[in-house]
């Protein structure tokens, strides 16, 4: 059934009318032509040949969604899993690359977690707020990035200062007793540029897991900062900062003794990214460059109301901090330029479980030090070619090297566009997993081998944009936990290809429909029981369909269809592990009282779809929300 609705929901696409949109990916727009996660600058995203889709903020308030990771669910070839109601934890998945292979950056600073086993990072906490765009790249791309870049990129960036006084804020009620909040002002005045916000969300949520008695409530608060001094058009102090704190309150799924799955066990998660950066234009921007500071940590505190028992892993602390120094340049040649940097990076991290035995925390140290370069030529008119090596040096494990190349081809000024790339991703062993007790010393990088081929085309003057795009990725050395020889080992192979489809129809800029549609074959290649079975939480098939319009007397009506095929709970592919496909339908409405303010409402799984995204963890039914938005 779930097959014949992807088949009627193209059918639906075919026969809408002539629209237009220059990107088609679902969130792209016409204002989101540059992008940076290609080769850490601005590009415009004709000269690059790697597949990128860019959520702007006008995307977020449209589609109203509450946390990125809704949004990024509506991207081609990504998947997520979110184990309970907001706040859960909740891991991203792109092109069925692991959780723990794809790179997240928050205003440029790199947020994964050194203290979780794989170096994962938490979607759960980081909600819309005052966030103003998100770059998804997908599929590796070491070169620029290094470690954890198979599976893709996501670069989150918060608002950024505006040349003229502008005041944002928001404030919305709804389900589950939910609230949220939130604030921005920018600004320019002399030398100085800034940007700073904050917001607030709480709910009293719905039981983590399936078949619970109580609720699980969320509270989060988050702020943002950047700020700007102009010394000279040559020369620029850039400070950014981010801060979120969260409490969630779960369910046990192993229940412990003393600790039933109905007790109250509680996670405290703060995350902090800091950065100073000095920026130079030099020689006419022939030669311009940045040499920055930055600063991620992270903590986790697990706490249980009348815990009980010696092994109760609810307790707990942990902590995760990076430093890393670098410099990046951009030489312009005219018809070529050149990306270089260097970059030496200390991590740190340490867990504690007192109720688990442990007498004084386990840490973990090491360090890194990273360089790379990417050539970009332009040998005639609408031909880019774009390769690259990057050289890491681990202080636990050695040195690799990765290439990539790139090329992006347009011969008639970006209405067609012939996209290719080939790239080779690795992810160094995390401290857990190659330090002492669990950890294996001689554990090998992840690595992978890629490429993918794409084409994009706009048709009846650009109001009708189509695009194709086939990727194949193979990863060796993956690494798992063996409970035979309590450490981790480098046991595993996967294979992931796929095909994503995607049309843009807009007649004008009243309508927009929108349409996508994946295919990601991931499977396990590592000999044994499970060969060629799917991976884990990795449906075969997604789509989407989203549609927004505006009245010629202000009312916007939106729809949301998002559609999930069937996948598996684990990598033993058996029956007690499926998890049906299902579709989630959201409808939405807004309406500008005045030029600077504007309310709004949604109904989120408007037919109360019974479904599973983790298994044993509980999702949300129908569910309605309004809210108010000011601008000055």
């Amino acid at each position: 059934m779930l097959k014949t609705g992807f088949i009627s929901l193209l059918a639906l696409t075919a026969a809408t009318p002539a629209l237009a949109q220059s990107n088609p990916d679902a969130g792209e727009r016409s204002d989101s032509d540059i992008v940076v996660t290609a080769s850490g600058v601005e590009q415009k995203r004709t000269e690059t040949g790697h597949t990128i889709s860019v959520i702007t903020r006008d995307d977020l308030e449209t589609s109203q969604v509450t946390s990125i990771s809704d949004a990024l669910n509506l991207v081609p070839g990504v998947a997520v899993a979110q184990s309970g109601p907001v706040g859960s934890q909740t891991s991203v998945f792109i092109r069925g690359a692991e959780s723990s292979q794809t790179l997240v950056l928050i205003d440029g600073v790199r947020i994964n977690d050194p203290s979780t086993p794989n170096g994962v990072f938490d979607f759960g906490a980081l909600l819309t707020g005052n966030v103003e765009r998100v770059e998804v790249l997908r599929g590796a791309n070491s070169v620029i990035w290094g470690s954890q870049a198979i599976g893709g990129v996501i670069d989150v960036q918060t608002i950024a200062p505006t040349d003229t006084l502008s005041v944002n804020a928001s404030a919305e009620y709804g389900s589950h007793d939910s609230v949220k909040a939130y604030g921005n002002v920018s600004g320019k005045s002399g030398i100085f540029a800034g940007s700073f916000g904050a917001g607030y969300y709480r709910t009293d949520g719905i039981s983590s897991l399936i078949g619970g008695t109580e609720r699980d409530g969320y509270r989060n608060f988050s702020a943002n900062g950047k700020l700007l001094v102009e010394f000279s058009p040559a020369l620029a102090l850039d400070l950014r900062g981010y801060y979120n704190k969260g409490r969630i309150e779960y369910d046990d799924a192993f229940a412990f003794p003393g600790n039933p799955a109905n007790s109250i066990p509680e996670s405290d998660n703060e995350q902090f990214t800091g950065y100073v950066g000095l920026n130079h234009d030099l020689f006419d921007g022939k030669w311009k460059g940045r040499l920055s500071y930055s600063r991620t940590d992270l903590v986790r505190e697990g706490s249980e109301a009348g815990a009980t028992g010696p092994f109760n892993y609810n307790v707990f602390t942990a902590r995760g901090q990076v430093d890393r120094f670098a410099y990046d340049g951009n030489l312009d040649f005219g018809i070529a330029s050149l990306v270089f940097g260097a970059a030496h990076e200390n991590t740190f991290a340490s867990t504690f479980f007192p109720l688990g035995g442990d007498v004084t925390p386990t840490t973990f140290k090491s360090d890194y030090s990273s360089f790379y370069g990417q050539i970009g030529v332009n040998p005639f008119a609408g031909l880019t070619v774009n390769g690259g090596l990057r050289y890491e040096d681990h202080s636990q494990y050695g040195n690799h090297t990765s290439f990539g190349a790139d090329a992006a081809y347009t011969p008639n000024d970006g209405q067609t566009i012939f996209r290719a790339s080939y790239a080779e991703g690795f992810r160094a062993p995390t401290l857990s997993e190659a330090l002492p007790p669990f950890g294996n010393i001689d554990l090998k990088p992840e690595t992978s081998k890629g490429f993918d081929v794409g084409i994009e085309h706009s048709f009846i003057d650009r109001k009708v944009t189509a695009t194709a795009t086939y990727y194949h990725r193979k990863s060796n050395n993956l690494i798992a936990y063996n409970p035979a020889t309590f450490q981790s080992e480098n046991i595993g192979r996967a294979t992931s290809k796929g095909v994503e489809v995607g049309l843009i129809v807009r007649p004008n800029d009243d309508l927009d429909v929108r349409v996508n549609y994946a295919l990601v074959d991931a499977t396990t290649r590592s000999p044994g029981a499970n060969f060629g079975n799917q991976l884990a939480r990795r449906p075969r098939d997604k789509a989407s369909f989203v549609a927004d319009w505006r009245s010629p007397w202000g009312l916007k009506l939106g729809a949301t269809v998002a559609l999930t095929g069937d996948s598996f709970d684990n990598i033993n592919n058996s029956f007690a592990n499926r998890l049906d496909g299902y579709w989630l339908t959201t409808v939405r409405a807004a309406f500008p009282i005045t030029d600077r303010f504007e309310v709004y409402g949604r109904i989120e799984n408007l037919f109360d779809e019974d479904y599973t995204v983790v298994k044993g963890y509980n999702t949300y039914g129908r569910a309605a929300y309004g809210g108010v938005r000011v601008t000055f």
